[in-house]
């Protein structure tokens, strides 16, 4: 569990010069940083925990999970249909395949997940100072010299509804007012991103996380509060999003016009790309490479789209397994959110409403950046798998407990253990 904490402490700075090992390990892992190194070793102990029969192993045959495993070798045929063997696309997913058993070992009970959590969102609070400093050092937009904005902008969108779930959470009011301090945060850092594509999802998260809790009237008031802080704040999201509706009213931002010709160019050039090679796609990392084939653009560049990427360099078969994860990922935490009861249910209860509402943000912005190699969209979703197998558990002890005439305990761990007997 620490070395997972560890990894998600350090994850924001991935990117940092001083976490960079070598470019590349064993001719698998490209841009082999300690990031990776770490979730290596944690790979390591989850396969020996789960090869002496560990029970954290029948998670592995979840639904999310085999639908994952199931992407992984659809994207593998079509490597070896193309011929490109351990391609850096290939090796990403390689490495969340890593990830996959090191998170469902390490996360084994509430306590653990609620950790987790935590650490996933102090992670990205606290890198604040670091990117506004490169931020100044580089005149540009929160993201420039700490990681790529709007993917910046897109991790920090689904990480927003938990910060507000773990101080709506706290007992104590100054905990509650430090969470959703932090919640704030991550919103301010939304708008320093100056990401067009992450604020669509940040309205698209905030509106859906707060109609679940509070109605639609509520809903709105979120809409008007996030974009007056469009007009009012002071920074270059106003401008890029009003240049982008009002095209003819006035000078748009340096680079802002050529970014929405080539936006619009990509989405075609990804369509005709699937409609020529629907099944088996035009191959791993070479939709930036024969984009300019289709676009006449002189400058290759990716789809900025997860999912018309996912479909032109992999197929269509593809992105119908990557959609159905997707599906059976929001199943899972919309089953979670129906958690009624206890104190320790209505809390697994929140944080998958936090972790769906946050998903359907981070996917909304996917449309408008390729997303679908971000580390934070996996772990939510390995996350998923594990909240699942929790609630799953506490609703049969709560269920027995209530039998029994018995206060709800918390299980400690998912393994077998005595359930309360009435």
């Amino acid at each position: 569990m620490w070395l997972l904490l560890a990894m998600l402490m350090i994850m924001p700075y991935e990117t940092n010069p001083h976490f960079y090992l070598a470019d590349n390990l064993l001719g698998v892992f490209p841009d082999f940083t300690v990031i990776k190194a770490l979730g290596l070793v944690g790979f390591a102990w989850a396969g020996l925990r789960l090869a002496a029969g560990d029970a954290a192993g029948r998670l592995m045959s979840a639904r999310p999970a085999r639908l994952f495993l199931l992407f992984l070798g659809v994207v593998a045929l079509v490597a070896v249909a193309h011929g490109t063997g351990f391609r850096y696309s290939i090796s990403r997913f390689l490495g969340f395949l890593v990830f996959l058993p090191f998170v469902v070992v390490a996360v084994r009970s509430e306590l653990d997940m609620r950790r987790v959590l935590q650490a996933l969102v102090l992670s990205y609070v606290l890198v604040l100072p670091y990117g506004v400093r490169q931020m100044i050092r580089f005149g540009d937009r929160l993201g420039v010299g700490l990681y790529e904005a709007n993917y910046l902008a897109t991790i920090l969108v689904l990480l927003v509804p938990l910060a507000f779930v773990l101080g709506a959470q706290q007992r104590l009011p100054s905990r509650r007012l430090l969470w959703t301090g932090a919640g704030l945060v991550l919103v301010l850092m939304v708008f320093l991103t100056s990401s067009r594509g992450g604020f669509v999802g940040l309205l698209t998260a905030g509106m859906v996380f707060v109609y679940r809790r509070r109605g639609f009237g509520a809903a709105l008031g979120v809409l008007a509060l996030l974009l007056g802080g469009v007009l009012l704040l002071p920074t270059d999201l106003g401008s890029r999003a009003l240049a982008t509706i009002f095209q003819d009213g006035g000078p748009a931002p340096a680079g802002l016009e050529q970014s929405n010709r080539a936006h619009v160019a990509l989405f075609w050039a990804a369509l005709r790309m699937i409609a020529d090679n629907p099944v088996f796609g035009v191959g791993p990392l070479n939709f930036k490479e024969l984009s300019t084939l289709y676009t006449g653009l002189d400058q290759g560049n990716i789809a900025h789209n997860s999912f018309l990427e996912v479909a032109a360099e992999f197929g269509l078969p593809a992105l119908a397994v990557f959609l159905l994860l997707m599906a059976s990922a929001f199943r899972t935490l919309g089953r979670v959110t129906r958690l009624t009861g206890s104190a320790q249910a209505r809390e697994l209860a929140g944080w998958a409403e936090g972790l769906r509402s946050g998903l359907i943000g981070f996917l909304v912005a996917g449309w408008f950046i390729s997303a679908q190699y971000e580390k934070v969209l996996w772990l939510a979703i390995f996350l998923t798998i594990v909240l699942g197998a929790l609630a799953e558990r506490r609703r049969r002890w709560d269920a027995a407990a209530v039998a029994a005439d018995e206060e709800p305990a918390a299980p400690v761990e998912l393994t077998p253990v005595p359930e309360p007997v009435s």
